[in-house]
């Protein structure tokens, strides 16, 4: 009996059958939605990842310039103290008494030399 060779384009030993090729489905409003609403969810988990670093890094910040105001302030408080001292010492009688006798050459009055003169005429 003779062997009878298969048809071409029939399924036989060494042809496969391939599938037709689907047209792509569309997206429907329900599938872009959901996909806008995953990048939108996204996009606000950032934003606030984003704020609390940057809400962070301003504490950290201002804490430094406080803390480098604070230095400031005691160093001017310490000055205003020296200052004050020093201001308080050059008012001092003695000093002033000192100077008046070495530097300008003045001696203590006498006794007739002090004249009072009455509040009522100074103005």
């Amino acid at each position: 009996m003779p062997r009878f060779s298969p048809a071409v384009g029939a399924a036989g030993a060494g042809v496969r059958a391939l599938a037709r090729p689907r047209p792509r489905a569309r997206w429907t409003w329900w599938q872009w939605l959901n996909s806008f609403s995953i990048v939108g969810l996204c996009l606000v988990i950032l934003a606030g990842a984003l704020f609390h670093v940057w809400q962070h890094i301003h504490v950290v910040r201002q804490g430094y310039a406080i803390e480098r105001l604070r230095a400031v302030h005691a160093r001017l408080v310490q000055e205003n103290k020296a200052l004050r001292l020093e201001a308080g010492q050059l008012r001092s009688l003695r000093r002033v008494e000192e100077i008046a006798r070495t530097r300008l050459g003045m001696a203590t009055p006498k006794p007739g030399q002090v004249v009072l003169i009455p509040e009522s005429t100074i103005q």
